[in-house]
């Protein structure tokens, strides 16, 4: 399921990338925010559904491993895709992330790896809590 209705954060520094990246993945049909900060990226994930993540690992006062830590311990069903320079990252860097793209592979294969991580089957319970919201009528997080 691809759409308007799919949320995607981008979080980067770099206006002129972050805005490229929110141009490719509008024509893929996403609504996409985009932040230029960790915390300004936090507080969008925060408040809004958003249903993937893309983050730049160098980020000014943070790195995008930090920020994925804090997202998945808020929502740990949402995945999140980080985007380097540096090659290859520790693997320690990499614990939080659902997958990892170098920026020189970013053009041609983000919306492809945006769309294998959003097909991804959730797991058992967040497939369950999503199922129990949508009979109570619980409105989303």
């Amino acid at each position: 399921m691809y759409g308007p209705d799919i949320t995607i954060l981008c979080i980067d520094d770099h206006w002129n990338a972050l805005i490229g990246r929110k141009m490719l993945l509008e024509q893929s049909g996403y609504c996409v925010l985009e932040a230029t900060s960790a915390d300004e990226g936090l507080r969008l994930f925060r408040s809004h559904a958003v249903r993937a993540v893309v983050v730049d690992y160098q980020l000014p006062g943070s790195s995008g491993d930090l920020v994925a830590a804090r997202m998945k311990a808020i929502r740990p069903e949402v995945p999140i895709l980080m985007l380097s320079s540096f090659e290859p990252l520790p693997p320690k860097k990499l614990r939080c992330i659902d997958m990892f793209l170098s920026k020189s592979q970013e053009v041609k294969l983000l919306v492809p790896s945006l769309r294998k991580l959003l097909s991804r089957p959730k797991p058992f319970f967040h497939r369950w809590l999503d199922e129990w919201r949508g009979r109570n009528g619980a409105v989303r997080p």
